[in-house]
C-alpha cells in the first residue's frame, strides 16, 4: 500500500491530480476581493475643488476661492448621499480658504 506524502487529504490530492480545483480564478471569476453592489463614486467636484485649493498654495493664490465653492458643491453631494468625498470636501474648502487668504493678505500689505 502506497503512502500519501502529499499535504493534502487523500481526496484533494487525487482532485489536484487530476486537474479539478475549485479556484475562482481558474472558473473564470476575476481577480481581486469582491466590490460591494451598493458602494457610491467619489464627489468630482470633491475630487476638483481639493485639487485646485491644493494648486492654489503653490502658484496662484486666488483660485484658493475657487476650490472652495467647488468643494462645497462636493461636500453638499456627500451630504445629500449622493456620492462619497465628505473629508475630501472639507479639505479642499480648509486649504482653498487658506490659499486665498494668504494672497489676499500679501496682496494687501504689499501695496501699502
Amino acid at each position: 500500500m502506497t503512502e500519501n506524502l502529499s499535504p493534502y487529504p487523500a481526496d484533494d490530492a487525487a482532485a489536484l491530480s487530476s486537474g479539478l480545483t475549485s479556484n475562482p480564478a481558474a472558473e473564470g471569476a476575476p481577480f481581486g476581493p469582491p466590490i460591494p453592489p451598493g458602494r457610491l463614486p467619489f464627489s468630482k467636484p470633491a475630487i476638483w475643488g481639493f485639487v485646485i485649493s491644493c494648486v492654489s498654495l503653490f502658484v496662484f493664490g486666488f483660485i484658493g476661492g475657487l476650490g472652495v465653492v467647488i468643494s462645497a458643491r462636493g461636500f453638499r453631494a456627500a451630504r445629500l448621499g449622493t456620492a462619497r468625498g465628505r473629508g475630501l470636501a472639507i479639505a479642499g474648502m480648509i486649504i482653498g480658504m487658506v490659499g486665498f487668504l494668504y494672497y489676499a493678505i500679501n496682496l494687501i500689505v504689499h501695496r501699502l
